[in-house]
């Protein structure tokens, strides 16, 4: 063995003495070629092989220290060639450091919203970004959505890699049917774009043809779908249309009420129409026939829509809350005047509140009564309040040797517009008597009793009405935040 290599050494170290001086002296050399290209130090052919760099992980290639620009490696932990540029590692498809490339790994590529047990879904987008300096990743929507969809991104943009979360959000107004949707990705000159598939399941449409009263949206969902599920939530949309008016009977009872759906159902309205609460009556005097007896308090209207369900209202048109009906400004009057007592009931009823409503009427008693019935409200889009009575004219009696002038001024109070209570009257009362003496000689002669004697009202007078509710939620929601409205399409309150 010694012997062999004895004999090898000097013709081993022969041949790399004249490589070394074939190298040192050559412009270009070639491996695989004996006429490398004149532009090239180094030409390698092979038909079989290949160029073999040194193959580093990227903690390996960072812990090369101050690397040469243009040092050229394997970078084996993303697989890709990379050159230094004198500033970055960049990939073989890099232009420069900021060159932003990234990858997008979606949690799912198709959902389904029912509207019922949820309205809205969720996605998360896991980003890498896998060459450039880390820089902000923007994410946008590039397709139109349907009407009432709508979306919210959270984390963007997002800084390098990371986790975004895309919600969808509709409401029981979108259609129904299975909608794509591009999902963009945007960083530096990079763009990507993801497809997502989401369904949207139908709801339960009614509509509102014909003017009606009491309207019950329950109702109508089953006389329309029979085979509507009766124990498990369901999602209506009930349209009422243009020229449809939706009222009620009686203040008890709402005008539009969404009625007995299942707990947990969701509803929807489009009004195109009008929606009226009726007008609570004006006040009317103390009447003890009555059932129940009346005191004067004017009463309250009635709300225009009563929510059930959670319900979201589109409303085009109309919806008020019926007003509230004035009070009655009347008041017994019994006074003892000299030999004399006078009883009388005197003043005025309350006017009724917009949206078909009675004024206060002359009530039923017994004896003197001196009295000015209020007038009606009128109903419909354009309803006004009924004003309330007016007795303002002097009244003359004579019991028996008594002669009595009363001076009234009793204003009943007004009925309230659409979504407004009624108002509260006034009262003034100003009585004289005398007592008639024949005198011989001289004839009847009038001894004064009293003179302009004020009559007090009772304190406090008699309440007016409140207005109905243009929406009654009673603890659900809707889309139209609580607060008292007074435009063109809304009056009345929107709250409990």
């Amino acid at each position: 063995m010694f012997s062999a290599l004895h004999k090898i050494y000097p013709l081993l170290i022969t041949v790399l003495l004249l490589l070394s001086t074939s190298l040192g002296q050559a412009q270009n050399v070639g491996i695989g070629t004996t006429t490398p290209d004149s532009t090239a130090i180094l030409e390698l052919l092979a038909d079989d092989m290949g160029f073999l760099p040194p193959r580093l992980s990227t903690p390996e290639r960072d812990s090369i220290n101050a690397p040469a620009t243009g040092l050229v490696i394997y970078n084996t932990t993303d697989s890709a060639l990379q050159v230094y540029n004198g500033s970055c590692w960049l990939f073989s498809y890099q232009q420069d450091c900021d060159d932003c490339f990234f990858s997008v790994s979606p949690s799912s590529i198709a959902d389904t919203i029912d509207r019922v047990i949820t309205d809205s879904v969720q996605i998360q987008l896991n980003i890498t970004q896998t060459a450039g300096n880390p820089q902000n990743i923007a994410f946008n929507i590039a397709s139109s959505l349907p009407q009432g969809m709508t979306y919210s991104i959270v984390n963007n943009p997002q800084f390098s890699s990371g986790t975004v979360t895309v919600t969808f959000y509709v409401t029981p107004f979108t259609p129904d049917g299975t909608f794509p949707i591009v999902i963009q990705t945007l960083c530096g000159s990079q763009t990507d774009n993801f497809i997502y598939s989401l369904t949207i399941l139908p709801c339960y449409a009614v509509s509102v043809i014909n003017t009606m009263d009491n309207y019950d949206l329950a109702t109508d969902v089953y006389n329309t779908h029979p085979n509507a599920p009766t124990n498990a939530p369901i999602c209506v949309v009930c349209e009422v249309q243009a020229g449809v008016t939706v009222s009620s009977t009686t203040t008890a009872d709402p005008a539009f009420d969404t009625g007995n759906l299942p707990a947990g159902s969701v509803a929807a309205i489009v009004n195109n129409g009008n929606i009226i609460g009726k007008g609570g009556d004006g006040g009317t005097a103390f009447d003890p026939t009555a059932n129940p007896p009346l005191t004067g308090e004017g009463f309250d209207g009635g709300d225009a829509i009563n929510l059930t369900v959670n319900t979201t209202i589109l409303n085009n048109f109309n919806i008020y809350g019926g007003g509230g009906g004035g009070n009655a400004m009347a008041f017994q009057v019994g006074i003892q005047l000299g030999p004399v007592f006078l009883g009388a009931l005197i003043g005025s009823g309350g006017g009724g509140g917009a949206g078909g409503s009675l004024g206060g009427n002359t009530p039923n008693v017994i004896g003197l009564t001196f009295y000015s019935p209020g007038t009606d409200g009128t109903a419909g889009q354009f309803g006004v309040p009924g004003v309330g009575g007016l007795l303002n004219y002097p009244i003359n009696l004579t019991l028996g040797p008594v002669d009595i002038d009363i001076n009234p001024n009793a204003l009943g109070g007004n009925g309230g517009p659409y979504g407004f209570p009624g108002t509260v009257g006034s009262f003034n009362l100003t009585l004289s008597a005398s007592v008639i003496v024949n005198v011989p000689f001289v004839g009847p002669v009038p001894i004064p009793i009293v003179q302009n004697l004020n009559i007090p009202i009772p304190i406090p007078p008699p309440p007016a009405g409140d207005a109905g509710h243009a929406i009654k939620r009673n603890g659900n929601t809707t889309n139209i935040p609580d607060n008292t409205y007074n435009t063109s399409f809304l009056k009345g309150e929107v709250g409990n």
